[in-house]
């Protein structure tokens, strides 16, 4: 295994897990599920078309940062 595919599947297996554990926190466990059944996916095919794998980017969703930041005020308030 290349250290590209290596960094990249410790990039996304962080990527993934942070955002589970977001979506379970806001109580989204359809949400969470299908980013585990969609990394699931992802990291079983992983390697076999490189070319998908370098042009993927996991970027965190804006709005799940908002929903967030909102609950979090609505705690402390």
């Amino acid at each position: 295994m290349t250290n590209f595919l290596r960094r990249r599947i410790d990039v996304a297996t962080c990527w993934a897990t942070n955002r589970i554990s977001v979506l379970d926190t806001l109580e989204k466990y359809e949400d969470s599920y299908a980013i585990a059944e969609e990394f699931r996916e992802w990291i079983l095919h992983i390697g076999e078309n490189d070319e998908n794998l370098k042009g993927s980017v996991l970027n965190f969703p804006s709005e799940l940062k908002k929903l967030s930041d909102n609950k979090i005020n609505d705690s402390i308030n």
